[in-house]
């Protein structure tokens, strides 16, 4: 039998892939899709910000870590499903990075997790979620406390939602930030320490002026001795006083305190502070401090950071020694400094960890009570998140450290 040349023969359908293949191939592309979240945050967390939001995400990465082990659990099953029929080396190599995903999303928490068995602090999942410390479920009595320049000083109180009849210890926090920030920046700490049976004054100051960086620790220093004047009027005993800050405010609840060379900007009687809690706040801005993370001079943030240090001292170290000496409290330490709790960011963009190690090491050899919380794989600001595991942590830890020494 001939076949006539000009015949086109019908192709032949390819076959189709048995439906066991097709589900497998599904789950390795899923498997090599899911690894993408992990190695964004990776990124995220470990390499320079590009920018401030490029940090406030690593800030947010690092406080909900614990929801990227699911993209790579999810991922490492699918990979092992995959290869049910047969590993190749693609099945292996999703495997493999989704473990490394997991393992990587799961080391924060599990850091922080021993560092809360050590410090005897209960930790609840529960609460991870519990959103920011923006808002609360009060408002503070605000007053004006000094006048700068036509400038009003102002400082919010916070007093318990169920008040005693006994003087109760006054917390006078210090924010960090910036100029524009309130004073009372993340008020859910603020009614925390309150309904802990305290009344909190939360003042603001003049941030830094250009060349001028002792004026916000004399509105400080200001703040402190109207808050002596008053506290008698909100419940408060005007004997013990604890000062505690954020970054820049820690540094500035250090100065404030532990030397009275700055005078306070109104006419007021400063008083002695009991205790004091410095959070992640750098301690030595000599020559002699630690370099600023790698992050942060591999960064082009680096660059503004710096100049806005010169800006607020007048220049760089190496021409104003002495002024930079003077804004450093690890000189200042004596055997009469107050309690100290240093409080360490252990992933912070701004200061070294060594910084307040060092800090601390002069505490202990000064004789100075004092205790410090290293907070592994935690960012500057943590304290936003107040159901993040670093700051359950943290509020365990002052809440004893008052308690003992207020």
């Amino acid at each position: 039998m001939r076949i006539r040349k000009d015949v086109v023969m019908p192709d032949t359908p390819p076959p189709h892939p048995h439906p066991r293949l097709r589900l497998r191939r599904a789950a390795l592309i899923s498997s090599g899709l899911l690894t993408l979240p992990g190695v964004a945050a990776l990124a995220l967390v470990l390499a320079p910000p590009l920018s401030w939001e490029g940090w406030q995400y690593a800030l947010l990465t690092l406080e909900f870590s614990l929801f990227l082990a699911l993209p790579a659990l999810l991922g490492l099953l699918l990979a092992l499903s995959a290869g049910r029929g047969g590993r190749t080396r693609v099945t292996t190599g999703f495997a493999t990075v989704n473990a490394l995903l997991l393992i990587t999303a799961l080391v924060p928490s599990a850091s922080l997790w021993n560092t809360a068995r050590a410090e005897g602090a209960p930790l609840s999942l529960g609460e991870y979620t519990a959103g920011p410390a923006t808002s609360t479920d009060r408002e503070p009595t605000t007053l004006t406390y000094h006048r700068v320049d036509g400038e009003e000083l102002l400082m919010d109180v916070w007093e318990p939602a169920s008040p005693g009849t006994e003087p109760l210890p006054v917390v006078v926090n210090v924010h960090g930030g910036a100029d524009d920030l309130p004073q009372s920046l993340l008020p859910r700490w603020d009614t925390w320490l309150a309904d802990g049976d305290r009344v909190v004054f939360d003042v603001d100051y003049r941030f830094f002026p250009d060349g001028a960086w002792e004026e916000s620790v004399a509105d400080v220093r200001c703040a402190l001795g109207r808050v002596r004047e008053q506290a008698a009027e909100h419940g408060g005993d005007p004997e013990r006083i604890a000062v505690t800050g954020q970054s820049a405010g820690g540094l500035l609840a250090l100065l404030a305190t532990y030397d009275d060379r700055v005078p306070p900007s109104c006419d007021t009687e400063v008083p002695e502070a009991t205790a004091v809690v410095a959070w992640y706040s750098a301690t030595n801005g000599t020559a002699d401090a630690p370099e600023v993370p790698w992050r942060q001079r591999r960064s082009p943030l680096g660059d503004e950071l710096l100049e806005s240090s010169e800006r607020m001292v007048g220049g760089p170290v190496t021409e104003f020694p002495e002024e930079y000496e003077a804004m450093s409290p690890i000189l200042d330490v004596t055997g009469d400094s107050p309690a100290t709790l240093v409080v360490t960011a252990g992933h912070d963009l701004f200061v070294d960890p060594e910084d307040n190690r060092r800090f601390v090491a002069r505490l202990a050899e000064a004789g100075v009570p004092h205790r410090h919380l290293e907070l592994p794989w935690t960012e500057h600001m943590f304290d936003l998140n107040w159901g993040g595991l670093a700051s359950q942590i943290t509020r365990h830890t002052i809440d004893d450290f008052l308690t003992e020494h207020l």
